[in-house]
Order: structure tokens, then sequence, then C-alpha cells
């Protein structure tokens, strides 16, 4: 917050050694002006356009919103407050001025109604550590920082504000609108109406955890000192909760043993600048000092679960120069210099690896730098990946040609910049405090890092990549697969029936028994893992049934036609073959002949995805048979109709029998010539009924007839 002052106070004469280390990775100046204090250009509020540029400015409030778009609002803008809010656009490369005053210097806001948003809002001009973070609505936070209150005073304020991107509006949410207000406390642990960090700046190490809750720790008040508390405000209740730490300024903290987690445990007070979170949800933070000096190049984790601090990298001592080592040598023993206004992030998809930039060597200090360093905390090793080692007194860096990517190519010293990560995690970096080119001069130079992750032995870039089967349509009892998983991929699947993945888990085989969504996620192994997950349907169909009548059955050389009805179900075209060639495509068939035999149809019956089910079938076609047995007869001996026989055509006679009403035989023949005269056993039988069983084939069909004749003397 005192930089300022250091312009008109420590207008020195530098000697520029000229000596950099060149790291693994390629800067390229995207924007802005490689001299000091640009005024920029504001263009038309709302539209983008290529000249459009903000105005150099340090200790800028900044976020990536969930578009991968970098935003700033504020900071100290070539020696005045500011309250313009910009935004850049990665795709295009231009920004635009979404909000906010133009040129109007120290400024108060318009908070409108606490809680209610409106395009007329917006927050008084601040910088020097504000606050700020992005929630998972993809709204903009910001809290505190040195600014200008509602009695257009400056001091450290304690308001709280939210910007909804889609409807460009400001919303006052919580805190008082004026400036240096002390902290309440409350009772540890117990959120309350009341509590509140109070008025501070100097206060960007903070993170968001997954219920949207933010967290902030340290920071300084407006003259007296610093902090080493640990807040979290919650946005659902609107409530803060004094979390960890000591309820007095300049805290003197307790490092504990390196590397072991202690509720005694506690970072020494300072103004700190890390918005570091890692996958497993704690926050980490990394150097800052306070107003005497006092500057730490330590690495603390905090751990939500216990509300505990552990010492994990770094030195306890005050003004420790570091390990610089080599560069591009990831190891536990390298470690940065001690430092102020470095600003740091995460990287995106890999929450193990954290990004730390430049900064000041202290407070009161007019040395800036450009080393870039990457920390580890999965294996807690720093490696220094570019830039120049404290050695260096302010490095001037290489600007080369603006939008053009060379190995020249290297930032200029910088501390209290805007510091963001793309989608593709390239590191961006704009404006800050620079002494470069001899005296303290503010930037609004904007560049892009493009890591060559070799260089550090951890892939930034989430690159597991998971795809869908290519057949999402299945009939019941097929399978289909996802292909190509990583083999060095944990892959999990629900619901967990009908999932079967291969020996080396490289693919996945699905066979649903009906229509189910899958939910397939996989991380990547190593250092820092990949991740993706894919949700898809697949949707089972009925296999056909197919099925068919022949009528008539048999059919005989009078009729030789037989109609084909089909009867088969889930089915949608259907095919009719006869000796293996295909005679008819549509849903009922017939088909005639010339000659009695035997004749077989088979039916395919095709569902809308083209599974099959085939049924064959068999119809004859038979001589025409003619058997007439006489209903009566008359043995007198006239000669007319004295003997019964089977008359007719086109069957063979088994057996002919004649019974009388008590069953006895009386007649038995398997000769169609013999017929019955009358008698039994050379006795006439009386006039009556009697009753016959005729047994016989036709076309090789045993057949059965019975009837009554009567008997007439």
């Amino acid at each position: 917050m005192n930089k300022i002052s250091l312009i008109v106070c420590n207008a020195l004469v530098i000697t520029v050694l000229h000596f950099s280390v060149q790291g693994q990775g390629v800067w390229t100046w995207m924007k802005g002006s490689n001299v000091g204090a640009s005024v920029g250009n504001y263009g038309v509020k709302g539209v983008s356009a290529p000249t459009n540029e903000p105005p150099a400015r340090y200790q800028t409030a900044f976020w990536t919103d969930l578009n991968g778009d970098l935003w700033l609002f504020g900071g100290v803008v070539n020696g005045n407050l500011g309250n313009d809010l910009w935004r850049y656009s990665v795709a295009n490369n231009e920004w635009t001025w979404m909000s906010g005053a133009q040129g109007m210097a120290n400024m108060s806001g318009v908070s409108g109604t606490q809680g209610v948003p409106s395009v007329n809002n917006f927050p008084g001009a601040r910088g020097y550590g504000a606050n700020c973070w992005t929630d998972n609505n993809n709204n903009l936070w910001l809290f505190a920082g040195y600014g200008v209150d509602i009695n257009a005073n400056t001091g450290a304020m304690a308001d709280l504000w939210k910007y909804n991107i889609a409807t460009n509006e400001w919303t006052w949410v919580s805190g008082t609108l004026t400036s240096n207000q002390a902290p309440i406390y409350g009772t540890q642990g117990i959120p309350a109406a009341l509590n509140t960090p109070g008025g501070r700046a100097e206060c960007k190490s903070s993170f968001v955890d997954a219920q949207n809750n933010f967290w902030v720790f340290g920071g300084q008040d407006a003259f007296n000192g610093v902090f080493n508390d640990l807040w979290k405000y919650d946005p659902n209740t609107n409530q803060w909760t004094f979390m960890k730490g000591d309820m007095v300024l300049n805290g003197l903290g307790n490092y504990g043993v390196k590397g072991v987690e202690a509720p005694s445990n506690l970072p020494p007070a300072r103004l700190s600048y890390t918005k570091w979170k890692a996958l497993d949800g704690s926050f980490y933070i990394f150097a800052g000092g306070d107003f005497n000096n006092v500057n730490y190049n330590d690495v603390w984790k905090y751990n939500p679960l216990t509300n505990n601090w552990t010492w994990v990298s770094g030195s306890n001592a005050s003004n420790n120069p570091g390990i610089y080592g080599l560069n591009c040598d990831p190891n536990v023993t390298d470690y940065p210099s001690y430092r102020i206004e470095n600003q740091t992030v995460s990287t995106v998809g890999c929450t193990e690896v954290f990004w730390s930039f430049g900064g000041f060597e202290g407070l009161q200090a007019s040395n800036t730098m450009n080393d870039l360093w990457l920390y580890n905390s999965g294996n807690n090793t720093w490696t220094w990946v570019s830039g120049s080692n404290s050695a260096v007194q302010n490095p001037p860096g290489n600007f080369g040609t603006q939008g053009v990517a060379a190995a020249s190519n290297m930032i200029p010293c910088k501390g209290g910049v805007g510091i963001w990560t793309d989608k593709q995690n390239n590191l961006w970096v704009f404006g800050g405090f620079t002494g470069a080119n001899g005296t303290l001069e503010m930037t609004n130079d904007l560049w892009r890092f493009e890591p060559d992750t070799s260089c550090f032995n951890a892939s930034l870039v989430s690159d597991l990549t998971l795809t869908p089967p290519a057949d999402l349509d299945l009939c019941a009892g097929e399978s289909t697969s996802m292909i190509n998983i990583s083999p060095t991929a944990t892959v999990h699947w629900s619901p967990a029936n009908g999932a079967t993945p291969n020996a080396d888990t490289t693919s996945l085989i699905f066979n649903p028994t009906t229509t189910t969504t899958y939910t397939v996620a996989g991380t990547e192994a190593g250092v820092c893992p990949g991740y993706d997950s894919i949700v898809f349907t697949i949707n089972v169909y009925q296999n056909p049934i197919a099925d068919f009548t022949i009528n008539p059955n048999p059919a005989t050389l009078d009729n030789p036609t037989f109609t084909l009805t089909n009867t088969s179900t889930y089915a949608t075209t259907y095919e009719w073959q006869y000796g293996g060639v295909t005679f008819a495509t549509t849903q009922d068939a017939s088909k005639s002949f010339t000659d009695v035999g035997t004749y077989c149809f088979t039916l395919f019956a095709y569902n809308q995805l083209g599974c099959v089910s085939s049924i064959t079938k068999c119809a004859d076609i038979e001589k025409k048979a003619i058997i007439v047995v006489p209903n009566a007869f008359s043995p007198n001996g006239d000669f007319v109709n004295n003997t019964l026989k089977v008359l007719g055509e086109g069957f063979d006679l088994l057996n002919f029998e004649i019974y009388d009403r008590w069953g006895q035989l009386l007649f038995k023949t398997d000769e169609r010539t013999i017929g019955w005269n009358g008698d039994y056993k050379g006795k006439p039988m009386e006039m009556g009924t009697y009753f016959y069983m005729l047994e016989y084939s036709v076309n090789g069909k045993f057949l059965v007839m019975k009837g009554d004749i009567a008997l007439i003397r």
C-alpha cells in the first residue's frame, strides 16, 4: 500500500544488470504499452475493440470467469484509485471497458440498496490488495482493499460486492461503506450477523471451497499493522465466521515442526497475496511481509477439515534469500527468495500445481523481480521456471514484437500485477509496478506465458478425454464399448450394472438389458491428474420375434396358393424366402405351386436397428380325396345297393369295420372291392341302424372317419 510514496521518495537511478535465465516456456507481449504510465484507451463502454486497453495500474483486483475470460477492477491507476471494470477476451485478444468511471480518480461508489442489484451501482475506487473471487455461478465477488468510502474518505474497506456478468449489475452485499472499521470477531468457529473482518487491505490470500464459501487470511488494517486471522464467509447466510488466528495485530505466529500439522501452528501476521487451493480442499499461503521490513518465503498449508495449519516449505527466518539452484529443476531444496506483492494463481485442471510471479523485496524496497516459480503441493517441490534470480536488480526483460512468441522474449520485473491462467493453462500477467527503467513506473502491458511442462515434470492441462461409445442404440443381448481409454486412467461408472472393463481397462464394455443412462468419470494418473466426465444414454430395443401362419394347410391342386399371414412382434421390416431365395418383402405374402408336395417358407423379421429373428414353417399340397360311405343299403337280392362299400378316390383304405348297436364287430375289410352284404356268420341281420369306423390315408396321412348306416330290407 506504500508503493505510491516510493515514486516520490525513491527517485533512484538504478544500475541494471542485464542478466536473466531463460526458462522452459515462451513469453509473448500481447497488448498494452512497452513503456510506463500509459493512459490507455477506454473506447466505448461495453464495446470490444482492438484499440481498447486499460490505463497503467498496480494492485488491481482480478478474476477469471468460468468461460476463461479475464477481468480486472480498479487498482492504483497512474497514481490514483480507480473503479473501472474491464474484460479481456482470450479468444479475440481484445479489451472491453464494462463498468465504472473513465478517468475519474478516487471516486466514491454508488451502493444503491443493500442486496438489490442495479446497473447504476458500482463500488468505490480502490486498490492495494482488494480481494476477489469467482463463484460457482460465474458471479464476480469483491471484498475490502484500500479505497474511497461513501464519505469520500480513503482507508481500509470492509464492504462486500457481487457483480453479475450476464446482467452487468453490481450488488452491495454486506459490510459497511465507511473505511477503517475495526474487526468484530465474535466467538471463534461460530457465525454471527455482527461478525466482520473489518476494514483491511493487502488481503489477497483467499480461496473458495466446494460449498461456495469464501475464505480470507491476513492483510493489514489502515495504518497500524497486519493480521494473521482466518475468516470464512457464507453467501447463503451472509455471515462471517472467525476461524483461526490472533485477534490482535502483528501476531508472531508459531511455526511448529516443518511438515507436521498441529492445532498450535499459526503463520506470522503478514500482507499476503497467495490464491492457492489444492485438490483435497487445502489452502496454501506463500511469502508476504509486514510494516517492519520483515518479509517471508515460507509456505503454509491450512486444512479446513481440522482447522489446523502446517508449515510445509521455505524458511522460518525473515528476509531469507531462498535457494535458486538450477533452472527447470524440480526439487525440495530450492525455494524463492523473500518477497511481497508477488501474485499467484492456481493452474486449471490441476490444483496441485501453483504459479508465483515477481514481487518486491519488501514493503519499503524498490527492487522488483521477474522470476516465475511453480510449486507442486503434491510432492512439495519448487521449480524455478523463468526469469532472473534474486541477485539481479530490476531485470528489464525483452518485449520483442507484440503478438509474436519468441524464445528471447522476457517479461520485465514487476510487483502488484494482475495474474490469471486460461483454459489451456497459459499464464497471463498484466500491469503492476516495474523498476526496469531505473525508477518505479506503473504499466499496462499484458503478457502470456506458454509453459513447457517438461521443465517441471507435471502436466498442466487436463488431457484425459473420455468418448462415449459409438453405438448408443442396441438390441437386447448386444454390447457396445468405450475404447482407447488411457491405460493410466482410473475410471468409475454409474450405475454399475451392465458395464464391464476389459483386462487392462483401456475399454469399457456395456451390455445393459434395458435403456440406461450412464455417468463415466476418469482420473489420469500422475503428478497432475487429468479428469473428464461424460453422461450418455444407451437405448435398448426389443429383439423382433418372427412368426406367421399358413392357410390353407394342406392345400390342394384345386387351390395351390398358400397365404402367409405375418404375426411377428417388435418388427418393422420383413423378408420372405423359399428355397433360400427372397420372393417378397411385404408384411404378408402368398405363393402358388403346381405340384403336390411339401413346401417350406422362412420369414426374416427386422426391428428398426436391423436386428433379426427368423422362423421356418412348412405346408403341403395334396391330392384331393373323395370318400363316400353310403348312409343306407338294402341287401334284398334285387342287385341294387345290395352291398355296402367305401366309394371314392384319392385315398388308401386301411380298415373298414361295421358294428351293431351293442358294439359287436360284424364286418371288417381293408379291400375297397369288398363290401358288407348285411350278413353276420351267414345269417342276414335285421333291419336297423349300424355303425362304421373307417381308417384310411391321404397323401400319407392317417385319418379316421366314423358314422352310421341304415340297413333296409
